[in-house]
């Protein structure tokens, strides 16, 4: 039978309220796609974490548009970690103290994000290699809130010797600093997106921290990937990213075989119909039904894969740029019922 997936630390009473987990399946802060009806919809199959895309600290200090539409949430949506990102500590902590008086109930620091302009204002992954100011921000954070801090890192800025020991002075202070979890991308912040995912610093993370809990990525694009990753680093949980835009449905994947159930059945058409349009209407309260239809582009393409007429769906999310365009897809490709599509 499943065990609970994380271990509620002593360091910090405020974690009780977030940890332990009911199941080891998260979902990941994806810039551009993290927003109120992904969360929602993600969560109604499984995710038992959500965490909304990436926001600057300077944007929730400064109360700017970007920031307002990032916050958005929804009761339904718990719990749910604010990401932040920036290169100021001080800032970092008065940004943090916002958002938890918004009703986040945790906060992630983002030290991953391998971005060229991010990077190049030494934010997320830059700050991998600069563990004295990593050090500070997580302090800042930890002194500004009363809930759950965890961070988000990857391996390393390379590998190199003088990156790997950043990497752990970053990870033994955060510990001593009070931080409760840390999502690791098994990719260097050099590597980006390219080549494979390794996953042995997770493991050795948590063989180092045993108490610590932590979440793994990389590479988790469907529900066998997410059970290996369990399965051959001991980490209390997953972190789904780009495998959840393209197929949500590998959060009830992964719970059922973690649950030791057969793998469920592919969505069929009108599962399929049904969730993307009910992501819609959660992007309307968000942005408004024009801008809805634009967001809701992006994730179509990605999913049109899942449909027999995948080539006619895709080019049909292509052109959708207003409220009219998706009543009409909608008739033309999920009206009607249909087998399972296959895998």
């Amino acid at each position: 039978m499943p065990a609970d997936t994380a271990v509620s630390p002593s360091t910090s009473e405020a974690s009780s309220n977030v940890f332990p987990l009911p199941s080891p399946f998260t979902l990941a802060a994806l810039s551009g796609y993290s927003d109120l009806g992904m969360r929602v919809t993600c969560r109604s199959l499984g995710a038992c974490l959500t965490r909304h895309e990436v926001v600057l600290d300077q944007c929730v200090l400064k109360g700017s548009k970007g920031a307002r539409s990032g916050t958005f949430l929804e009761p339904s949506d718990r719990p749910i970690a604010a990401q932040l990102m920036g290169n100021d500590p001080e800032q970092m902590g008065l940004a943090a103290a916002r958002m938890v008086a918004e009703g986040y109930d945790l906060v992630d620091i983002n030290f991953g994000c391998p971005v060229k302009k991010v990077l190049g204002r030494c934010r997320g992954g830059f700050l991998l290699g600069e563990p004295e100011t990593a050090i500070e921000m997580i302090q800042r954070v930890r002194d500004a809130v009363t809930v759950p801090v965890t961070i988000k890192v990857r391996r390393g800025r390379d590998d190199s010797r003088e990156a790997t020991e950043s990497f752990w002075r970053i990870i033994d202070e955060a510990v001593d600093l009070g931080v409760v979890g840390v999502a690791i991308h098994g990719r260097t912040v050099d590597q980006r997106y390219e080549g494979q995912a390794c996953w042995n610093r997770i493991a050795e993370v948590k063989r180092r921290h045993p108490h610590l809990v932590v979440f793994g990525s990389g590479d988790l694009f469907t529900a066998e990937d997410c059970l290996r990753m369990l399965e051959q680093t001991g980490c209390d949980g997953v972190t789904i990213a780009r495998g959840a835009i393209a197929n949500p449905w590998i959060f009830r994947e992964s719970l059922a075989l973690w649950k030791g159930l057969l793998k469920p059945a592919p969505p069929t058409i009108r599962e399929q119909g049904e969730l993307i349009d009910w992501q819609y209407r959660l992007a309307v309260t968000q942005y408004g039904p024009e801008r809805a239809s634009r967001q809701m582009r992006k994730f179509g393409i990605k999913r049109a894969a899942l449909h027999p007429r995948a080539d006619e769906l895709h080019q049909a999310y292509i052109r959708l740029s207003q409220l009219s365009d998706w009543h009409a897809l909608m008739n033309e490709f999920y009206a009607t019922e249909s087998t399972a599509i296959s895998a």
